[in-house]
């Protein structure tokens, strides 16, 4: 897999960013140190940066971390965001491969040329973007704004939308977040992981930090993550919905949950040096940044860590991991108890070649969880019907819950859970379907400050491989703009959260483009392109 990062500066009469490539998660797994701190987590979250995201993580041991995933070595934050599956109709999930874009900026709507106007995270400052449990649109939510989709086609038009595509997109999704930008001055955290910081004046990506409760002004983040959704096509025929057959990991088929975390790893005064004086080059390329003495530049490395959880995550699955079936748009979705803990493993090991040459043993058994009191807000599956996840009769245990109303939104004081092992899933066996022709080969291109190609290593439980590249990579029609990316400007139309589904957009040649086609050499997944809608 390959991945680019992208940091950028700006004001309204000058840009500047730089862009790193990213070669791999460092894990994929049911770990979230800012949610769940821990224990493992409700679902599965893919994660990019330092090699010391554990359980429980905070900035002083992101910053031991044997290495980053993130090619500046000086920055080991923790960066996650829930894994995308293709749902077969029997109800079992198959993982996509994907690559991710991360994009950090401030000030309007990126970070200004002008020393002090931006404050770069300060230690153990961690936040959230997005809610999992949303299953409807509010336009009028700035945090709902912050999340967009692209329906990718390099040879023709790509179209925005608020959720999953409803389409088939030739060249993946790309799924696109904005984090808030304004900070109380105060707290590092919140209760909600969102109450200490705010979006900007005119939405997740315009205006300034003009509320006196959250006037300080933070490098924003963006992050975009490419699904190769095409890896698909050629069974879609064969998803249990047709027009939509992915869903994320903790039981969304909308994208309207779609959410992502950050913990601040960076070592001590760099990102502020950054976003006081990297300013140097309009289209990207970080070299003369590197040159500046701000920042290192690690190429040709990767970086990747040993399961912490026994557990598969990846590959063909009978369901979700965690307790998460499918829950459909209308209403905000329940969180579901879990119905068993997976063993815990330990060491976990820092490794950055093709494979680890150790991995953990079970530190901590799994285990069957027991019924408990708890508030209504958390329930059994058996408590739903979810339109769109294979129906199976409930349980004798699951029977016996039957105070627990179907109607979620009315909420008793507390309510007896009874865990099920089959969690409201059939019993089923593996698909006998005829899964995309993929190789795990990445294809050998020479990418300048881009981590080397290699293929992530099994977990110790010798899971299934997760799919991956199509054996044939996309490329562009000749004469067709090859792409850029400045994806985080308000101009380029990508984190607006405006639907474009019934719009056009065409590509912007621009010299950025071209420029980052050119220092870069994109491969087809993770290439950008800059677009101008009209509805």
């Amino acid at each position: 897999m390959k991945f680019l990062l992208t940091l950028a500066a700006a004001v309204a009469s000058a840009r500047a960013y730089w862009l790193m490539g990213i070669e791999d998660f460092i894990t994929t797994e049911r770990i979230d140190p800012l949610v769940s701190p821990g224990k493992v987590a409700s679902h599965v979250h893919s994660v990019l940066g330092g090699s010391n995201f554990r359980l429980t993580t905070n900035t002083a041991s992101l910053r031991q971390s044997e290495c980053s995933s993130i090619p500046i070595p000086q920055d080991k934050s923790a960066y996650w965001f829930p894994h995308l599956y293709f749902q077969w109709n029997n109800g079992s999930f198959t993982s996509l491969n994907g690559g991710a874009v991360m994009l950090v900026s401030t000030t309007d709507y990126l970070f200004s040329d002008n020393p002090g106007t931006t404050t770069a995270f300060p230690d153990d400052f961690r936040m959230l973007s997005g809610d999992p449990t949303l299953r409807t649109y509010d336009p009028n939510s700035h945090a709902q704004q912050a999340v967009t989709f692209l329906c990718l086609d390099f040879n023709g038009v790509s179209t925005r939308y608020n959720e999953l595509p409803p389409i088939s997109c030739p060249s993946g999704i790309r799924a696109q977040i904005n984090f808030p930008s304004c900070w109380d001055g105060k707290n590092v955290d919140s209760p909600d992981h969102k109450s200490h910081v705010a979006f900007l004046s005119n939405g997740p990506d315009s205006g300034t930090c003009s509320d006196p409760n959250f006037p300080v002004v933070l490098p924003r983040i963006f992050i975009e993550v490419y699904w190769s959704a095409s890896d698909f096509d050629s069974v879609r025929s064969q998803a249990r919905n047709t027009t939509q057959p992915f869903v994320y990991s903790y039981g969304d088929p909308t994208g309207y949950g779609y959410h992502a975390d950050f913990i601040n790893g960076w070592d001590a005064g760099v990102l502020q040096k950054a976003v006081d004086n990297c300013h140097c080059d309009p289209y990207g390329d970080a070299t003369c940044c590197v040159n500046q003495g701000l920042f290192n530049m690690n190429q040709g490395k990767s970086c990747r860590i040993t399961k912490a959880i026994d557990e598969q995550t990846t590959g063909t699955l009978l369901k979700l991991p965690g307790n998460n079936p499918v829950q459909p748009e209308g209403k905000k979705a329940t969180v579901f108890a879990p119905d068993s803990t997976p063993a815990l493993l330990s060491p976990i090991f820092a490794y950055t070649g093709d494979s680890p040459t150790a991995t953990g043993t079970v530190a901590t058994p799994g285990q069957t969880n027991i019924v408990v009191p708890t508030p209504a807000s958390v329930v059994t599956a058996s408590a739903v019907n979810t339109v769109g996840s294979p129906s199976a009769s409930p349980s004798s245990s699951a029977a016996s819950s039957a105070a627990s109303p179907t109607n979620t939104n009315t909420k008793p004081a507390t309510t007896s859970l009874v865990h099920s092992t089959t969690a409201g899933f059939p019993t089923h066996s593996i698909p006998t379907v005829s899964i995309p022709t993929v190789t795990n080969k990445v294809p050998t291109i020479s990418l300048p400050h881009v981590l080397g190609a290699s293929t992530p290593a099994a977990s110790p439980s010798a899971v299934a491989a997760p799919a991956t590249k199509p054996t044939t990579i996309v490329t562009p029609a000749k004469g067709a703009s090859p792409g850029s990316g400045s994806s985080s400007s308000s101009n380029s139309g990508l984190a607006s959260g405006t639907k474009s589904a019934s719009g056009s957009c065409k590509k912007r040649r621009s010299g950025m483009e071209k420029h980052r086609r050119r220092a870069f050499h994109q491969l087809p997944h993770v290439r950008h392109l800059d677009y101008e809608y009209t509805t």
